[in-house]
């Protein structure tokens, strides 16, 4: 146990998790230097394509090390005189954006140390704060390294001071590093070794010797061996054969197979106390296998490890086939997606205007975007997606709405601008921290942060500054339903829940564009906005009208008014009883650019 280092690398997105890893890799031997993948843990395409990390990826390197003693930190009098010189180093890369924070959150109680990177030419960012935070709240060594110090643009002291001022720490203490040249990461895995304390200094008050716990950080599903669930062992051991269940879902099951990650899954005879591995559980539904539940005997002994939590979906959208005909193959899609990922959930629903469909909840914005481009280009489908929203609570006409806590850092220049549009989206101020960056707290609803907040965030502040966000609670609010009618027809995919201050802004946003997308049609076509039972927004579309005073090239009636008045009466006519039978054709190219607004 002395000879294992359990540790994560945490950034903000983009920072270089991946390619660090990369290097280490390389540095152990498990990979070859030139012959393999960039980014070799990111195994999804798209995370290599977008440059992030989706999914969380661990793997177990074996370094060869040898150092005489190791000082743990925090016990002055206690060194190890070490015999050996192979160490077992269990990394997880994490992903960086906030939708995966829980999983970051787990991730971080199944280990002792993180390496915390930070880009030299972005400085500390609002992902690289919030989680540290977790970092220190879970009481971790943390190595701070400033990443891509080969840069041009790169500022090596400028980021070196603001983690200084963050950490509260010695400059001489934080590493320089290249993780694409490789420069310095020989050293930063050295102190890996020196400065991350084994599992044996975490280990805590087991009193039974027969006790088995587990923390399942991860999972994913195999077609051929069920669900695969990535654990620590923080008591007693795994083996196949074991009868275990799940503590929270109580979920029972025999052990198939335990293994390490080489990064593929390399069978072993057995998990042993505070080792990194994966469990093949043979269970059929991942959404019985949740990230934060914890294995443990059928005795009834093992008790649940804290900080378990239940991941819901945060944001909800219709997504439709473009071709009717390829409804049965989103469905198939989406049950492939959802064996895999334990946080997506989807329904069927049927809308007038585009058919069946299916209503999906995501965890987050950059969530739904990956599901969304998995499902095109995978399954080579063509869809509609209606913008994201949040859900809300009603109960006896009171309408509840969830509440968010935002982290924004930003340079003093555009501190006047981000508070002024802080405000603007419902947001309360809560504080401020003015250290080289400024670090900006607000309270604000969910709908205004998932609507075009961050994109005007980016926009004010030239793109230097930088958003996290984690779900307060829910708060009553005044909010109705803003219904979009097509001559008195409520059109069920333009209408969404509001509350009152931005009604007549969405409700004139939403008629003038569909004003300029319906293209016109033989009858005249109203739409309209009701909101608490009143028309609040309106817009017409006029009809094509043919000139019927004129036929052959020859005025009828010339003169005789009474004749033009009947022609154009008759022509009015015509064109009502149209609009009682006809209805309004909305091609799918407008449900495409309104949904882009």
């Amino acid at each position: 146990m002395n000879n294992i280092r359990n540790f994560a690398i945490i950034a903000h997105v983009d920072h270089g998790k991946s390619t660090l890893a990369d290097r280490l890799l390389e540095l152990t031997g498990m990979v070859e230097a030139g012959k393999h993948d960039e980014q070799m843990l990111d195994r999804n395409p798209i995370s290599r394509e977008r440059g992030i990390t989706i999914k969380l990826a661990p793997v177990r390197m074996r370094h060869q090390y040898r150092v005489s003693s190791i000082q743990y930190p925090g016990k002055e009098n206690k060194t190890s005189i070490l015999d050996t010189q192979y160490w077992i180093l269990n990394l997880i890369d994490t992903p960086g954006h906030v939708d995966f924070s829980y999983e970051v959150d787990r991730t971080l109680a199944c280990v002792e140390g993180v390496i915390l990177l930070v880009d030299a030419t972005q400085g500390i960012q609002a992902q690289t704060i919030a989680n540290a935070y977790k970092a220190i709240e879970k009481n971790l060594v943390i190595i701070p390294v400033v990443n891509k110090i080969d840069l041009p643009s790169a500022q090596v002291e400028e980021t070196k001071k603001q983690i200084v001022a963050f950490l509260g720490i010695k400059e001489e203490e934080i590493f320089s590093v290249s993780a694409k040249t490789g420069q310095g990461v020989k050293e930063l895995l050295e102190t890996v070794v020196e400065k991350i304390p084994s599992p044996e200094e975490n280990i805590q008050h087991h009193v039974f010797s027969n006790v088995s716990e587990s923390l399942i950080f991860d999972s994913y599903y195999d077609s051929h061996r069920g669900v695969i669930a990535f654990a620590r062992v923080f008591a007693g051991e795994l083996k196949k054969g074991d009868k275990v269940k799940l503590a929270n879902s109580e979920v029972e099951f025999i052990v198939n197979e335990v293994g390490y990650f080489n990064p593929e899954l390399i069978p072993s005879e057995k998990l042993n106390q505070s080792e990194i591995g994966y469990v093949v559980t043979n269970l059929k539904d991942i959404h019985q296998v949740n990230v934060g539940d914890s294995i443990v005997d059928l005795k009834g002994i093992g008790k649940p490890l804290p900080g378990y939590k239940k991941v819901k979906p945060m944001v909800f959208a219709s997504i439709f086939p473009t071709i009717s005909a390829d409804y049965l193959n989103l469905k198939k899609a989406l049950e492939k997606l959802y064996l895999n990922d334990s946080a997506l959930q989807f329904s069927g629903i049927y809308s007038k205007a585009l058919g069946a469909g299916f209503r999906v909840g995501f965890l987050g914005l950059l969530h739904a975007d990956v599901v969304r481009e998995r499902l095109e280009r995978e399954f080579n489908l063509s869809l509609i997606l209606t913008p994201p929203q949040v859900e809300y609570k009603g109960e006896q006409g009171q309408i509840e709405e969830p509440v968010v806590k935002i982290m924004m850092i930003t340079p003093n220049d555009y501190l006047g601008a981000v508070m002024r549009l802080a405000q603007s989206y419902r947001g309360k101020f809560i504080t401020m921290d003015n250290k080289n960056k400024i670090l900006l707290s607000y309270e604000m609803p969910m709908s205004e942060l998932m609507s075009d907040f961050f994109d005007r965030l980016k926009s004010v502040s030239s793109g230097f500054a930088s958003l996290d966000w984690e779900f307060l609670r829910y708060d009553k609010v005044k909010a109705d339903k803003l219904v979009i009618m097509l001559n008195n027809d409520p059109i069920e995919e333009f209408s969404e829940i509001v509350v009152v201050e931005r009604s007549m802004e969405k409700a004139q946003l939403i008629t003038k564009k569909l004003r300029e997308l319906i293209p016109r049609q033989q009858y005249e076509v109203r739409i309209q906005a009701k909101f608490k039972g009143h028309i609040i927004a309106s817009e017409r579309i006029s009809p094509f009208r043919k000139d019927v005073l004129i036929k052959s090239g020859k005025v009828i009636g010339a003169g005789d008014v009474g004749r033009k008045k009947k022609l154009l009466e008759k022509q009015k006519e015509g064109k009502k009883r149209m609009k009682m039978v006809g209805k309004v054709e909305i091609p799918k190219e407008a449900f495409f650019k309104l949904f882009k607004r």
